[in-house]
């Protein structure tokens, strides 16, 4: 998602009005400047000058502001201890999650008694003359802990409220923009924006959104991930059996250890051993029944699977305009989409999607494939039994490939005889191998060519082609799909007249 406020990270928080409030109180309190800092101690606002002491520890690499990784780790805020007396005030700032993102600290002040013995300890191992450390110790400027603490414990509070406030501000961003996106996008895009958000609001590792027509057929799915994943045809299939389950049941399913689930290892042919899944049908307020699922997967197991859910569910109540006015547009955009003959996908529809399939696969590094098939003597059938024949014909075989194929794969018409299978995440060799399976299976099965009950078997032939991680874009791809074809239409033509 473009143009998003990064809730879990602090430069949102920074810039807010809130927390400007929230360091002016604590300043006009303490004389004190609060500062930001990051857990991995990079400063987000601007730090005044170190006193020496400080500069010194700092030199010699033992300043543990800087060079301790667990300083700014607090459970709470506290008076942060540097050396003998010499500290900060540092309160810890957490996200919604009430994980820690970063920490406020207060410049380095003396808040207790800097004992000569320590100073000189520190002093003898840091080369330093031990009058040159204990002055400069002493020369920090002096404040109480118990004032710095009391003052520290509005900040806490007011840090806490502004990590609920971005939540909430979060989900409405996030719907806010899905709106819009479905007032501008195309169906296609239409259910990846979805996920997009659905990723975003459960910080998840890979998700799919799943919608379905008013008969109960599937309409659109969108499975996405933020990053390059080698198991991501498994996730895949895991995602779609999760969200077939949870349309069909109505109900909402938590898998805490996929590890522990016979259904996910099977789904995933023990490919996916590790994470968690949450899943959610999407139903119409005060309706029965579903008309999609939402099933988001973590690549580790975890306990809160509430978290994650409750996300969804607010996703749902809060977006479910724009839930229903994006499956309506879908189903709109799609029936211009379809071939009105044979009810498969037009060529102008698999152009516009293999070009963004060609994209996702570059941008992720996955293959591509595409299988042509071609009927034989399509005129021959076009004259014997009229276009109206010829429908009930093309309309069977398309119901024959989408009962052999992956939801996830598409089949379009793009020719009078000629259709085309795109199928993502796949190579050659899979490809090739589903083309044949595909092509028996229509030859073997009896087609009506008429009402009158004639029985018709079909001769077809198939060719594929391959574009490895996105490099060979849609006319490349349709070009040496033309050539496969050839070579296995020549192949057939001799077969035929060996004896």
């Amino acid at each position: 998602m473009e143009d998003e406020p990064q809730e879990g990270e602090l430069a949102p928080l920074v810039q807010s009005p809130e927390f400007s409030r929230m360091v002016d109180r604590f300043q006009a309190s303490t004389g004190l400047r609060l500062q930001v800092f990051d857990i991995e101690a990079r400063p987000l606002t601007p730090v005044e000058e170190y006193p020496r002491y400080c500069r010194i520890l700092q030199e010699r690499k033992v300043c543990p502001l800087y060079f301790d990784n667990s300083f700014l780790k607090r459970e709470q805020e506290t008076m942060a201890n540097c050396h003998a007396g010499v500290g900060h005030f540092l309160a810890p700032i957490r996200n919604e999650k009430q994980q820690q993102i970063g920490a406020m600290l207060s410049p380095a002040v003396r808040y207790a008694p800097n004992d000569v013995e320590p100073l000189a300890e520190l002093a003898f191992q840091l080369k330093v003359f031990p009058d040159e450390l204990i002055q400069a110790a002493e020369a920090v400027q002096e404040r109480e802990a118990e004032k710095l603490l009391g003052a520290g414990e509005l900040v806490a509070v007011g840090l806490n409220l502004l990590a609920e406030m971005q939540a909430k501000e979060r989900v409405a961003h996030a719907l806010r923009r899905l709106q819009e996106q479905v007032a501008e996008s195309n169906s296609e895009m239409l259910s990846q924006h979805m996920v997009e958000t659905v990723i975003y609001l459960t910080r998840a590792n890979y998700a799919l959104v799943l919608l379905m027509d008013d008969s109960g057929s599937d309409l659109a799915s969108a499975f996405d991930q933020p990053h390059p994943d080698p198991l991501v045809e498994a996730k895949r299939r895991l995602l779609e059996g999760i969200a077939e389950w949870v349309k069909h049941a109505d109900r909402t399913v938590t898998v805490p250890d996929i590890g522990k689930s016979a259904w996910c290892r099977y789904l995933t042919n023990e490919a996916v051993s590790t994470g968690s899944l949450v899943g959610l049908p999407i139903s119409m307020k005060a309706a029965t029944g579903t008309f999609g699922a939402i099933v988001v997967g973590y690549d580790l197991p975890r306990d809160d699977l509430e978290e994650p859910l409750s996300a969804l569910n607010e996703f749902v109540t809060e977006g479910l305009y724009a839930i229903v006015m994006g499956r309506k547009l879908i189903q709109a955009e799609q029936s211009a989409a379809r071939d009105s003959q044979s009810g498969a996908y037009s060529r102008r529809y698999l152009e516009d999607l293999l070009d963004r399939e060609v994209s996702r696969a570059s941008r992720f590094g996955n293959n591509l494939a595409i299988a042509v098939f071609e009927i034989d003597a399509y005129e021959v059938l076009r004259g014997k039994y009229g276009e109206a024949g010829l429908g009930r014909i093309l309309r069977e075989l398309v119901a024959v490939v989408n009962s052999k194929t992956r939801k996830v794969n598409t089949f379009c018409r793009i020719q009078d005889g000629k259709f085309c299978l795109l199928i993502p995440h796949a190579d050659r060799e899979v490809a090739v191998r589903l083309g044949e399976r595909i092509r028996q299976s229509l030859e073997e099965h009896p087609f009506a060519a008429s009402a009158g009950g004639e029985i018709l078997r079909l001769s077809l032939n198939v060719g594929v082609a391959m574009s490895e991680n996105g490099k060979e874009d849609r006319a490349a791809l349709f070009s040496a799909a033309e050539e496969s074809l050839a070579e296995a239409r020549t192949e057939r033509r001799i077969s035929s007249f060996k004896p």
